[in-house]
């Protein structure tokens, strides 16, 4: 018996250890990511009421990694979402009450594009702007450029593409 509740208690732990939240600003949500293949490789990104033991809303999964971002007043949530070394893109999502499914708002332009990295920089949320750094890598060595964008976030949702 007591090996049973030993066993139990390691794969919780293990269960747990693999479980990465970030909470809302307010505390009111957490998003949390867990490996999105058995091998551990990849990630899938959830959303859900802070200490909810719901799995909550599945926003991104990938190969990768995946990075979140809150806004200062947790109406927001950003979503780096690295394909690659050589690519990221980010997805803002509108994170509401309990019961509604967060709604993608805004994404950066010519998503999945080589050798363009985006970040999420600040925000100026009385404004409903996200501040983004677009890093481009040409093809000859040695040259990078950084950009900052100023992007508005829409109040009309989007399509979201399909999740890797």
């Amino acid at each position: 018996m007591r090996a049973l509740v030993a066993i139990s208690l390691l794969l919780v732990a293990q269960a747990l250890a693999d479980e990465h939240g970030f909470v809302s600003p307010n505390g009111d949500f957490e998003a949390y990511t867990i490996p999105a293949n058995e091998d551990g490789s990849g990630m899938k990104l959830f959303v859900r009421r802070a200490n909810s033991s719901d799995a909550g809303a599945l926003l991104r999964q990938n190969n990768r990694w995946i990075d979140a971002k809150w806004s200062p007043d947790s109406r927001f949530l950003a979503i780096v979402d690295h394909l690659d070394g050589r690519i990221s893109d980010v997805y803002v999502f509108g994170v509401g009450a309990a019961d509604a499914a967060p709604t993608l708002l805004y994404h950066t332009p010519d998503l999945h594009t080589f050798d363009v990295r985006w970040d999420v920089s600040g925000w100026h949320v009385l404004r409903r702007e996200i501040v983004l750094d677009k890093q481009v890598k040409y093809k000859f060595p040695g040259k990078i450029t950084h950009e900052q964008i100023v992007a508005r976030i829409g109040t009309k949702p989007l399509k979201l593409e399909p999740t890797d």
